[in-house]
Parts: structure tokens; C-alpha cells; sequence
């Protein structure tokens, strides 16, 4: 009986220790980059766009404000140079965003936001855009935010899209 007692309390003592810890919610900011990558905004608008694009971002956990730019990169000549940018929000204020625990990921966080995106059928109409002051459209954005380091870089993962990358803490 004491052996399997022994078992018992080791094995619990085992499970307490290996057990992931409910990490505190993210302070202080982060800037990052994600690689936006979409074949389907390349092929719809083939005669105006054939590169690639990115998103840097700046978070604010403090303040629950993401600022960034989007870039889209044309190659039509393969010097891959940039065709267009705006800021994610259209007054240049920042895109307020909400965060939570991860339900199943206990150590990261899902985070909501919403952005400026431009209208499809006036993507060819980009060329020399200023960053603010467009009429666009807004879109929701979900992500799940992976701590890393010891909290001082996340992995950025799409949930409502297929975009990745990181954010370093500032």
C-alpha cells in the first residue's frame, strides 16, 4: 500500500510541475513584421500588381492601440519595388484592439483587430497612395499572440487568416 501510495503522490507531483503557467497579460509595446503573402490579390489585379507585400506593426498593450503601414511591392520590371502604402487606420490615430487568454493555448493570447483595408476594385488605383485619408474598407483581424524569450518577442499567428511573423519587444 505505501508503494502504491508512492506512485500516486509522485505522479501528482509530476503533473504540478510540468503543468504550462497562466503567463500575465503582455505591458509595454512590441513592433513587428508579417509577410502578406496572397495569390489571390495578385492574380484578381495580374494587370496592375505582381509582387508581394508586408505589414509592420507597432503594439501598445498598455494602451490597447496597434499602429502600422502596409506595403505592396510591384515586379513587373523585377525590381520588385514599392507600388503603394497606408496606414492600417485612415486618420493615423492607431486601431484599438482587444486581447485574451488563449482557450487552447493557456500560455498565449488572442488578440482583435480591426483594419483599413483598401476596396478590391480600386487596388489599381494605389499608385502613389498618401498613407491617410482613403476610403477603405474595414476588416477584422484575429490572432493568436505567442510569448517567446521570456515574454520579450511573439509569434504572430493568423486565426481568421493565413498571415504569420513576429513582434520584438520595444
Amino acid at each position: 500500500m505505501k508503494k502504491l501510495l508512492s506512485v500516486f503522490v509522485l505522479f501528482y507531483s509530476a503533473l504540478a510541475f510540468s503543468a504550462v503557467p497562466e503567463l500575465p497579460f503582455p505591458t509595454g509595446s512590441c513592433s513587428g513584421i508579417l509577410s502578406l503573402v496572397d495569390p489571390e490579390l495578385s492574380s484578381n489585379n495580374s494587370h496592375t500588381f505582381d509582387g508581394d507585400a508586408n505589414l509592420t506593426l507597432i503594439f501598445d498593450f498598455d494602451a490597447g492601440q496597434a499602429y502600422g503601414v502596409f506595403l505592396l511591392f510591384d515586379d513587373f520590371d523585377g525590381d520588385n519595388e514599392r507600388f503603394a502604402q497606408w496606414s492600417v487606420d485612415q486618420d493615423a490615430s492607431g486601431a484599438s484592439f482587444t486581447m485574451e487568454r488563449d482557450e487552447l493555448m493557456p500560455a498565449s493570447f488572442i488578440a482583435t483587430l480591426s483594419l483599413d483595408f483598401p476596396i478590391d476594385a480600386s487596388t489599381p488605383n494605389l499608385v502613389n497612395l498618401q498613407p491617410t485619408g482613403n476610403v477603405f474598407q474595414e476588416y477584422t483581424v484575429k490572432f493568436r499572440l505567442l510569448p517567446t524569450g521570456g515574454g520579450s518577442v511573439y509569434i504572430i499567428q493568423g486565426i481568421n487568416n493565413a498571415e504569420h511573423g513576429f513582434c520584438a519587444a520595444l
